[in-house]
């Protein structure tokens, strides 16, 4: 711990952060400035010397080992909630603002740092902490006329040091997920608006309506799901004009915007409300709404502009997921077009793919498989066989015993398929579908020869669905067979072709129901 002699302005901080030099630095910035300075190396110690001593704030790091900077914020605040709390941190995002602002903290120093944002910093927290404990208005302002123009200008808005528009693009960039996304948008609209209430409402039925499929900060059952009337003021006219609307509401007990002030007892002061339009193609397809505090000021149009920017940020991740799954949808319609124009090709197996997918699907589900392996073979068990696309007629359709060249050619469907499908990314199991389907437990399989557990257990499954149909199911070189020979075929194979397991979870569901 080091300790410097106050001198000018009386002000004594606590410093934790674990790292040496960050405390070295801080501890030297801090003290050129009359200020008196404690440092401490970890959280731990810090809470102990805290609860004999004064201080005018505090600034702790993060990234701590042991307690970290946001449990000691949350300990600190209980034993001096009038010490105003700063936080450390070499890795700034809006989720690390939104969780230290709701825990107490008053701001928060990105490093690397400069000595005249940390003076800032530290200026206003402390002279802030004041104007609360005297309630006198012209506290704070007194002690903010003594900083530099620039640091005044700085000052006027919480929101410019909070939110920086890098960092709220690379916040909504981090998720992928659209409620991921909403929650985000929320998130940080309700830091930027130094708001309690914001919801996110969708236009549906033909632009006749909006419904709320987001919301943050609302009591009881709230406002999600609920519908208004997009033919109704105010939110007709963002739509129209693709504008954002900006209101004080004095009583809003009655009309359209009822549920969204119920609980606020805004009867005698005005409640600001932001509505702004999410564009998608050009048009309204979202609105972000904000409800300020009761009686709270007009927002800035600095914090408007950001707001605004966050909406354009957040439509655009949403955009481009839209555009994704669009794409997706596309690919797989032109993959399901080339099943059909397989089965086109070879009548006799058609519909075999959703047949096996099925049969697959039972037996995963009898050997209590994870939803993650369920849903790689309702994915890809449709496409197992998408490499004989490839495959001449005169071989797919031949009725005769195939030559050992047209058996090749056969087996070279499983790294046809993977081929066809690589550009997809498929996961694992989806992969080993369409690759290992023809692997035997013996390795007498193809196209690698794995053996035993090495072959991915979805493969194994598939093994056994997709045999059980080719037997129940008429071939070009023979007829279907019957269920007592299907039955006996695969115990047959029990330990050489299968899976023991597998096979025995297939005599024990209700899989040859549907044959």
């Amino acid at each position: 711990m080091q300790t410097f002699a106050t001198t000018v302005d009386g002000i004594r901080i606590m410093l934790v952060d674990d790292e040496d030099s960050v405390r070295e630095v801080l501890t030297e910035i801090l003290s050129r400035r009359g200020w008196s300075v404690q440092a401490f190396s970890s959280a731990e110690t810090a809470i102990v010397e805290l609860k004999g001593n004064n201080y005018d704030i505090i600034i702790a790091d993060v990234s701590m080992p042991g307690l970290s900077g946001i449990e000691f914020l949350k300990i600190a605040k209980q034993a001096s909630p009038e010490v105003p709390v700063v936080i450390i941190t070499g890795y700034p995002s809006i989720d690390l603002a939104v969780e230290a602002m709701k825990s107490g903290a008053v701001d928060f120093i990105a490093k690397p740092f400069k000595a005249e944002e940390i003076e800032i910093v530290v200026r206003k927290a402390v002279a802030g902490a004041k104007v609360t404990k005297s309630n006198d208005p012209d506290a704070g302002a007194h002690a903010i006329r003594k900083l530099p123009e620039l640091a005044r200008r700085r000052l006027e808005d919480k929101i410019k040091e909070l939110s920086i528009l890098h960092t709220i693009g690379e916040s909504i960039d981090e998720v992928s997920q659209k409620d991921a996304i909403f929650e985000k948008t929320l998130d940080i609209a309700q830091i930027i608006a130094d708001s309690d209430r914001s919801f996110i409402m969708v236009v549906e039925q033909d632009a006749r309506a909006l419904v709320v499929r987001a919301e943050s900060g609302f009591e009881g059952p709230g406002i999600m799901g609920l519908a208004f009337s997009a033919q109704e003021e105010p939110f007709k006219s963002v739509i129209r004009n693709r504008c954002y609307s900006y209101m004080l509401v004095g009583n809003a007990n009655d009309g359209p915007l009822a549920a969204i002030f119920s609980g606020m007892n805004n009867g005698c002061k005005r409640v600001p409300l932001l509505l702004a339009p999410m564009l998608m193609n050009r048009e309204t397809v979202l609105i972000l709404g904000i409800v300020g505090r009761e009686g709270a000021a007009d927002l800035s149009e600095d914090a408007i502009t950001l707001l605004m920017n966050l909406c354009t940020k957040a439509s655009l991740k949403l955009e481009n997921i839209a555009l994704s799954e669009n794409i997706f949808s596309s690919i797989i319609g032109a993959l399901n077009s080339l099943i059909n124009a397989l089965d086109a090709r070879d009548t006799y197996t058609k519909d075999h793919s959703n047949r096996v997918t099925q049969y697959a699907l039972k037996l995963a589900k009898a050997m209590e498989c994870p939803q993650e392996m369920l849903d790689s073979i309702s994915f890809a068990g449709p496409l197992h066989d998408i490499g004989k696309i490839g495959v001449r007629d005169d071989i797919l359709l031949k009725k005769g015993i195939f030559s050992a060249d047209e058996k090749e050619i056969i087996k070279n469907h499983v790294t046809r398929g993977e081929e066809i499908l690589r550009p997809l990314n498929l996961m694992p199991a989806e992969k080993a579908i369409v690759l290992y389907h023809h692997e035997r437990w013996d390795g007498a399989g193809y196209p690698t020869g794995l053996r035993g557990a090495n072959i991915p257990l979805v493969a194994r499954i598939f093994s056994v669905a997709d045999t059980l149909d080719a037997m129940t199911s008429t071939r070009p070189y023979r007829s279907a067979l019957s269920i007592d020979v299907t039955r006996a075929e695969i115990l047959k194979c029990r330990g050489t072709q299968f899976d023991p397991s597998v096979v025995d979870a297939f005599f024990m569901s209700d899989i040859l129901k549907g044959c």
